[in-house]
């Protein structure tokens, strides 16, 4: 099993200091990782979310079990960090 771990920093401004957010999300037994402009799958599979701002998306992680999750580039504002972890808790990858 694979576990998407999502670090999450936010700020309401650049004056402030960071407040951070950790999310696990299942995966399933395997992911498939689609990163922009490396394949023409990254564009149809972000069709599939026409209302959202795939301007900062830079990759998407489709589970197994049919989850997927934007991976995001970072800015002032929020800072992200993203692993795939094991069923044991070990860094798989990190993206």
């Amino acid at each position: 099993m694979f576990t998407l771990r999502i670090i999450e920093e936010v700020r309401e401004n650049e004056s402030l200091p960071f407040e951070q957010v950790l999310e696990n999300f299942e995966l399933g037994i395997s992911y498939s990782k689609v990163k922009r402009g490396w394949t023409k799958e990254f564009e149809a599979t972000i069709k599939d979310w026409p209302h959202e701002d795939s301007s900062s998306v830079e990759c998407i992680v489709c589970g197994e079990n049919g989850t997927n999750f934007f991976i995001c580039a970072n800015n002032p504002l929020r800072h992200y960090q993203y692993f795939i972890m094991t069923d044991s808790g070990k860094t798989f990858e990190r993206l």
